[in-house]
């Protein structure tokens, strides 16, 4: 045995694991070195350390390549095997820890689809008593195919359980309408920008519902309860935030999704006021159910400086909002909700009055509505904004909450992209560069929704159905119905750009998203009829379910006091006169009024609509149309009549009768016990 051989087996051998650097007083390691003399840096020490140590690199002699020395049965390996395992790849540094300051929709979905990604997440949340159901019910979301989209793309299971939890409003007509007449202004097809980019189709939802799904999703080891953030504290390597208890969570960066009321927002950029958008808002939701429930979706009723929106929520029940311009702070006496809508909306369609005395005073609520302008800066540093804490929306357009789900994915996908370049240039993750690539690819796309929003209140303040409405002095000029000009450009302009701007809306994001199929769901379907019905009123209304009401509008006889009913039966005919007719006694009302002639007039059906016929009668059949509109039918023509239009026999509004189409009577009939007559 050589004495060189001698010593290699008596010694211990070192070489063949790490060998380097560390701090004195912390123990951290500072450099790594290998056997072939090559430095490899390492991490630094503390998170606080802004710069990388410097190493000083030696070189010793390189030992004989290629061999292997066998001693008492064991294996020295040469350098070259040595090398080979210190070039093995650095394992990467953990994921970047992520507090979220509150948890509404828009912070669990950023922090499920983060979570979903591998990163660690701590959503800091002020009150979850909204979540576990024991808050102030604030009504349904809409949830318009562009977020469902998103939601699929950040978790599947839990985006199945919100859209089956949902109630499609997508598969129907929704659109604008006049408040007053009930017309149609111009009808939205949500289902088309859908179903052509294989998107989900529109719903609505529980907000309660919606954020018990997320929050199960995201997980309650990640979900901290009575922890509201009120300022934080960046040093360019961490940042911490401060709790209104005192209380201090530190992450690697902080995103704040506390609503308009942001107090991250606050520190970031100082104290700034919200802007009130002069219009205050009721909200309420009633157990009812329209005729028209199969076909309409929602409607926005347009009025001069007010407006109101309906949209069936599903169980049977209808979400509305009234929104009325005055200034910000008013308040009602004590039950006087209801009592004021019905002021302010008097002279309304009966869609919107029949939906206002359906609803409980106690679940009115009313709300000042104001809104945030999306700045230039989202964030500084280790700090960013998403959601209404940024810019809050006005309700118009129902993308508030769709704008702060897209907001939590894209933050995600840009701390992934930022994790993955860190991983292959074994570099530490630059969190700062992926916030400010997060805001860059979200300012445009939030910044246009946010002004479409705003011009929608503005169309309602502006909108002005006849020339001389708020015009004081020449109000007078509304009683010859001339519909006003802007009514007629408006409607023309929406007609053109509405497709466009929906197609944008529901499916501009859909290409920037990864993970989901390009698929619509088999749930998601519509009838074959739709496509005719946005083109149609007749035919919408044809498809209309409920039952054909006369209502009294006068108090002539004890007859005409009753509700009378129409039956869609194409073979029989509804007489109506002064005296029963002996011919069709089975099938014939009579009031003896002065007006009322003998023989009067006819109610036929015919492709599901009734059309009303005056028989020559001497004091005539008079319609008011839904537009306000007076005048005398023709003798022996049938003159189809709709919903809201009022029937008057003879000119003494003695035997006056309001047509109505209802799935159920009236809270007040049904209440009084009234008979109801049933009339082919």
């Amino acid at each position: 045995m050589s004495v060189a051989e001698e010593v290699m087996r008596e010694g211990c051998v070192t070489g063949d694991r790490i060998n380097g650097l560390v701090d004195g007083i912390s123990g951290s390691c500072c450099a790594r070195v290998s056997p072939t003399g090559t430095a490899i840096s390492a991490p630094p020490a503390s998170s606080s350390s802004t710069t990388l140590r410097r190493v000083l690199a030696f070189h010793p002699p390189r030992a004989p390549q290629g061999r292997c020395v066998c001693l008492s049965g064991s294996v020295r390996c040469t350098a070259e095997v040595a090398d080979a395992a210190m070039h093995a790849p650095r394992p990467p540094d953990p994921k970047p820890r992520v507090l979220v300051a509150g948890g509404g929709i828009g912070g669990l979905t950023f922090a499920l689809a983060a979570r979903r990604k591998g990163f660690q997440v701590l959503v800091l949340e002020r009150d979850m008593s909204a979540v576990r159901g024991e808050g102030k019910y604030r009504g349904p979301i809409q949830l318009q195919s562009n977020a469902l989209a998103v939601l699929e793309a950040v978790d599947m299971p839990a985006a199945d359980q919100i859209m089956d939890a949902g109630c499609i409003t997508g598969d129907r007509v929704n659109g604008i309408v006049d408040g007053i007449s009930g017309s149609w202004y111009i009808k939205f097809d949500t289902f088309t920008p859908a179903a052509d980019r294989g998107l989900p189709v529109t719903r609505v939802i529980s907000r309660m519902t919606l954020q018990q799904i997320l929050a199960r999703a995201v997980g309650d080891d990640a979900i901290m309860n009575d922890c509201h953030v009120v300022d934080f504290t960046d040093d360019g390597n961490k940042v911490t935030a401060i709790l209104e208890d005192g209380r201090k969570f530190e992450g690697d960066l902080l995103v704040g999704a506390d609503g308009i009321w942001s107090k991250v927002r606050k520190s970031l950029f100082g104290e700034t006021d919200a802007s009130y958008s002069e219009y205050t808002c009721y909200t309420g939701i009633a157990d009812f159910v329209p005729p028209d429930i199969d076909t309409v979706g929602y409607r926005v009723f347009l009025g001069h400086k007010q407006y109101f929106v309906s949209s069936d929520v599903g169980g049977g029940k209808m979400q509305w909002y009234a929104f009325h311009k005055e200034p910000a702070g008013g308040t009602d006496p004590e039950n006087g909700k209801k009592k004021r809508l019905l002021e302010i909306f008097s002279g309304w369609c009966d869609n919107v009055i029949d939906l206002l005395n359906a609803t409980e005073e106690e679940a009115i609520l009313r709300r000042d509505i104001y809104d945030r302008p999306p700045t230039i800066n989202w964030g500084k540093g280790r700090v960013t904004l998403l959601g209404d804490s940024v810019h809050a929306m006005q309700p118009n357009l129902g993308q508030g909450g769709c704008m702060a789900i897209e907001d939590g994915y894209q933050l995600a996908v840009e701390l992934e992209k930022a994790w993955e370049e860190s991983v292959k240039s074994r570099t530490p993750v630059d969190v700062i560069s992926s916030l400010r690539s997060y805001e860059k690819e979200r300012k445009l796309r939030v910044a246009i929704i946010h002004g479409l929003a705003r011009m929608a209140a503005i169309m309602a303040t502006t909108y002005r159905p006849y020339l001389g409405v708020g015009l004081g002095p020449l109000s007078f000029l509304t009683k010859l119905r001339i519909p006003h000009p802007g009514r007629v450009g408006g409607r023309f302009f929406i007609k053109v750009g509405m497709p466009l701007m929906l197609s944008w809306i529901l499916g501009g994001n859909s290409s920037k998203l990864e993970g989901r199929p390009l698929s619509c769901r088999l749930s998601d379907k519509a009838s074959n009829q739709l496509g005719r019905w946005f083109q149609d009123d007749d035919a919408l209304e044809q498809a209309m379910g409920g039952e054909w009401y006369l209502f009294p509008m006068s108090s002539g006889g004890d007859s005409a006091l009753q509700p009378i009913r129409l039956i869609r039966d194409e073979q029989r005919t509804l007489s109506i006169g002064s005296k029963p007719d002996p011919s069709n006694s089975d099938s014939s009302l009579s009031f003896p009024l002065p007006q009322v002639s003998e023989i009067h007039a006819t109610i036929t059906c015919k492709n599901k609509g009734f059309y009303l016929t005056d028989l020559g009668s001497e004091h005539g059949t008079w319609f008011n149309d839904n537009e306000g509109r007076r005048y005398r039918l023709p003798p022996n023509f049938p003159v189809r009549f709709h919903p809201s239009d009022a029937i008057e026999f003879g000119s003494d509004k003695k035997a006056m009768f309001r047509v109505k189409v209802l799935s159920t009577l009236p809270y007040d009939s049904a209440r009084g016990g009234e008979e109801v007559l049933q009339a082919a």
